[in-house]
């Protein structure tokens, strides 16, 4: 092996051992932020639920049931009421076919929600196709 060989050979392993020793910080690096963040998100949960006891909120819409369509023919719109309400506290809905279809061709149909807000007695609401039915946790 000549000169220039192994001067080459010795820098790529330099060059190898730097890269592995930085990747290993910034895995180190990269855990460390990861629980941290973690940690702060469960501070914060903690923190808001501590929030909604303390100031006497209501808390968030909990859908517990949820049909659209006629007496005799409806779908279960539970699953896409609790999409658009998500975790807040007051949402309007659209009473149409998008929420699960339409269960009653050429027939009017009615949405219709039983909710409950925290560990408040549970609410019912209604719409006809077309309007917008409002659930609210205020």
């Amino acid at each position: 092996m000549d000169n220039s060989s192994a001067v080459r050979r010795a820098l790529f392993l330099v060059a190898s051992m730097a890269i592995g020793a930085m990747s290993g910080a910034a895995f180190a690096q990269s855990s460390e932020y990861r629980r941290g963040y973690d940690q702060g998100y469960r501070d914060g949960v903690e923190a808001q639920s501590n929030q909604e006891q303390s100031s006497g909120s209501r808390g968030r819409i909990v859908i517990d049931d949820a049909n659209y369509g006629t007496r005799r023919d409806a779908c279960d719109a539970r699953e896409a009421i609790e999409r658009a309400a998500g975790w807040r506290r007051h949402v309007t809905i659209t009473a149409d076919n998008s929420l699960c279809g339409d269960p009653a061709p050429d027939r009017p149909k009615r949405l219709e929600v039983r909710y409950h807000c925290g560990r408040d007695a549970p609410q019912r609401a209604e719409a006809r196709e077309g309007s917008v039915l409002s659930l609210s946790c205020r």
